[in-house]
């Protein structure tokens, strides 16, 4: 019980339910034609009784009718709605934050209001009993959402009932005394059948990588002693790993012109005066990825966007346009750069990111220009750059892209 749980569910419950009645109006009608002579706006304030009545009489004791008065008068735990045993609901998509939705179990909860009508006229009260009893035939339903202080969209809207108890018990007035004004009241209830939920926990982050280890077990062996039982166990090289993950994986890249397609294994050139495309095989390319040209060249760090994930660094680069890319299918990828976008030399490489991770091609050092300052010239030998980030050495790999790409400008 340390943990603050109240998220305003009591609140907003009533709130719903004063929404669904405070629209009711009336009519006065003509006792000869039964035409209607003047509307009337009910008005719907939530208070005991008695406290209503004093607040709206004024000095001259004359009392502003008709008025509906709504009061609280119970809360009680709903065992016939208890179905999930479970601690949480969980939301299928992501939130906000890249975190899945979690909530815990709300507690079912039937709240009972006690309503009170209060007319100067008998058929002040007949229509504004009349106007709720053909609509709460047996309930109506409110709309609400997951309480706004847990931070999330959870888009599964809850529904709660609005129950009528089927009965109206009226009150004539008796004994009065000449000064007390003539008035006629009605009584009724209402349950709203709704949740109060329990204090937010942190929420669950997304599992990215799964690895599971399969040992074999050695069945030719015995158990011949009651400690012997390592014996049935097989060596480390019988044991298989099987992982399952979220990570983009390059495995080859193509240079392709038509229906060729070149392999690319070592430093390519390309013309800055054509098209070109180029063909990337791997492993999550499907799930919403990003594709970027990553640079270690001084010269190209402007006009660049950090590429950021959960598990890998923050890192460089430029967004390929999305009409620069076809995803034909989750290990397919064809990026075709257009002879427009060239217009000067560098060296680059490609990166593709999804909210997991990135992966780059060539897997050569990648650079983050938000996080420190660079330098760099080119080896004695040609075969490309040096820099130096705050002192730390790196080397950029001489197989690398080079182009024209006026985009990395």
């Amino acid at each position: 019980m340390k943990k603050y749980s109240y998220h305003f569910e009591q609140l907003d419950l009533i709130t719903l339910f004063v929404a669904a009645f405070d629209d009711a109006f009336l009519y006065r009608y003509d006792a000869t034609t039964r035409e209607a002579k003047e509307r009337v706006d009910v008005r719907y304030i939530f208070g005991p009784k008695h406290r209503v009545l004093h607040d709206l009489t004024d000095r001259a004791k004359t009392l502003t009718l008709p008025v509906v008065t709504i009061e609280q008068t119970g809360l009680t735990r709903d065992s016939s709605r208890i179905h999930n045993k479970g601690k949480y609901f969980t939301q299928k998509t992501l939130d906000e934050s890249g975190n899945i939705s979690r909530i815990p179990t709300p507690i079912p909860v039937n709240l009972t209001l006690s309503v009170n009508i209060i007319g100067k006229f008998k058929q002040d009260i007949d229509q504004i009993v009349q106007n709720f009893v053909t609509f709460c035939n047996p309930y109506i339903i409110a709309y609400w959402k997951v309480p706004q202080s847990f931070g999330m969209d959870y888009i599964n809207e809850l529904r709660s009932e609005i129950q009528w108890s089927g009965e109206v018990s009226y009150d004539n007035p008796k004994d009065l005394s000449p000064d007390t004004k003539w008035r006629i009241s009605a009584e009724t209830s209402f349950t709203i059948k709704g949740w109060l939920f329990p204090p937010l926990t942190t929420q669950q982050e997304p599992i990215y990588t799964v690895r599971t280890e399969f040992q074999a077990v050695n069945l030719q062996n015995r158990v011949y002693t009651w400690d012997d039982y390592p014996s049935l166990s097989a060596s480390v090289y019988e044991t298989d790993v099987i992982t399952v993950s979220a990570y983009p994986e390059f495995t080859n890249m193509f240079y392709t012109h038509g229906t060729i397609s070149v392999p690319v294994t070592e430093t390519l050139i390309v013309n800055g005066a054509y098209n070109n495309t180029f063909k990337f095989y791997g492993k999550r390319f499907g799930y919403n990825n990003t594709w970027y040209l990553s640079s270690g060249e001084p010269d190209f760090s402007t006009g660049f966007e950090a590429i950021t994930s959960a598990k890998s660094p923050t890192i460089s680069g430029y967004r390929i346009p999305d009409d620069y890319i076809t995803t034909l299918d989750d290990n397919i990828v064809t990026i075709t750069v257009p002879s427009s976008a060239l217009s000067a030399w560098g060296e680059f490489k490609f990166v593709t990111a999804n909210p997991s991770a990135w992966a780059s091609y060539p897997e050569t050092t990648l650079y983050n220009w938000t996080s420190a300052a660079y330098y760099s010239y080119a080896l004695p030998d040609g075969s490309g750059l040096y820099v130096q980030p705050d002192g730390v050495t790196l080397y950029i790999h001489p197989m690398s892209i080079q182009a024209l790409a006026g985009f990395l400008n």
